[in-house]
């Protein structure tokens, strides 16, 4: 977690006054984002929406325009973690921990797989590419659990880089836009059914909005079953957040040094026990629909200035072809996903 205010600030005045111009700039071209978003882009263009937006305005501030980092950097920081941790906290009070009970057995038990499944190989993929785990496994919740959500959650628990963010963000969107493009080919063309076509919108596409328009963009029945599989990927959203912290956080621990829950506590990130109180409190219905609305349209908030962020640190002059390696990983994962939804879904759902 970072330090507020840092070692470098002896007072807060001093900190704040410092934090303003870039916290200012990076919350106006969020807001600049979510105009253009909701002014120029067409619905039936959904991948192209405020989060990739966001990240390609803080890159053209960072990349095209002389930007004095000693009078924005700082506040280009604090957006890019601290709004991360706000948002994420936030975000909680709209997840409900009881749904993991009430959705259907069949559904939570094929996400469970190819969530479990979606994780390990892209850290296998990471591997291959001599990157190491962290950067596939961000890939893999990003894919397998709840697309961009799932990355802003995690990423803080594995300290991830800004420009892993961004290839994560990148991968997913591609598996979007390949099941967005192929499914009511594909599916018309072999005559699924609705249940086969929504659990495959369920499990595939990465973000929540993205499965429930391609699951719609096939046939209203085949919306309502991805609507119902993707709640099952989001109710386990927290548990995939919660073991993957737990993961990195004993990893994180001194050679030979022993587990003991003290020390886990001092290096595990703070603002994942925020995220579960929050999401108790929803579940034990403490937050009102009126509260848990205002909860998200924050938290949104909060997650675009944090865009915004991601993109203004990178540069792209230090992207490499393995960046794109891990954005292009998307094509053959949502091929790999597809494979297991119509296998599970023939042999053990009966779908087809």
């Amino acid at each position: 977690m970072a330090q507020i205010p840092p070692e470098t600030h002896r007072t807060w005045s001093s900190y704040i006054i410092s934090v303003m111009p870039g916290l200012l700039l990076c919350f106006a071209l969020g807001m600049a984002a979510r105009w253009l978003d909701a002014n120029f882009i067409p619905e039936q263009l959904f991948v192209v929406n405020y989060v990739l937006i966001a990240i390609l305005l803080g890159m053209f501030v960072r990349n095209c325009l002389p930007l004095p980092q000693e009078i924005f950097g700082e506040g280009i920081d604090f957006s890019a973690k601290i709004c991360l941790y706000v948002g994420i906290v936030l975000l909680g009070a709209r997840l409900d921990l009881v749904e993991i009970f009430t959705i259907g057995t069949n559904a939570l038990i094929m996400v469970s797989i190819s969530m479990a499944f979606c994780i390990a190989i892209c850290g296998w993929f990471a591997r291959r590419l001599g990157e190491g785990e962290r950067w596939g496994h961000l890939v893999g919740v990003g894919i397998g659990v709840c697309g961009v959500s799932a990355i802003m959650a995690v990423a803080p628990a594995i300290k991830a880089k800004k420009r892993e963010i961004v290839t994560a963000i990148g991968a997913a969107l591609l598996t979007d836009v390949m099941v967005l493009l192929a499914l009511p080919a594909v599916g018309g063309m072999l005559g699924w059914g609705d249940m086969l076509a929504g659990f495959t919108a369920g499990v595939v596409p990465s973000n929540t909005a993205q499965c429930i328009a391609i699951g719609h963009a096939y046939s209203d029945g085949a919306g309502a079953v991805a609507t119902i599989v993707k709640s099952a990927r989001n109710a386990l959203m927290p548990v995939v957040v919660l073991v993957i912290t737990y993961v990195y956080t004993r990893r994180g621990l001194p050679v030979g040094e022993k587990v003991r829950a003290s020390l886990l506590w001092s290096k595990f990130p703070k603002f994942i026990v925020g995220l579960l109180v929050a999401a108790c409190l929803a579940t034990a219905g403490l937050i009102s629909p009126e509260g848990a609305a205002a909860a998200r349209t924050l938290s949104t908030w909060f997650f675009v200035t944090c865009f915004v962020a991601i993109g203004a640190g990178i540069d792209i002059r230090q992207l490499r072809g393995k960046d794109a390696a891990v954005i292009g990983f998307g094509f053959p994962m949502t091929l790999i996903l597809w494979g297991y939804v119509y296998i599970y879904g023939s042999i053990v759902l009966q779908l087809t």
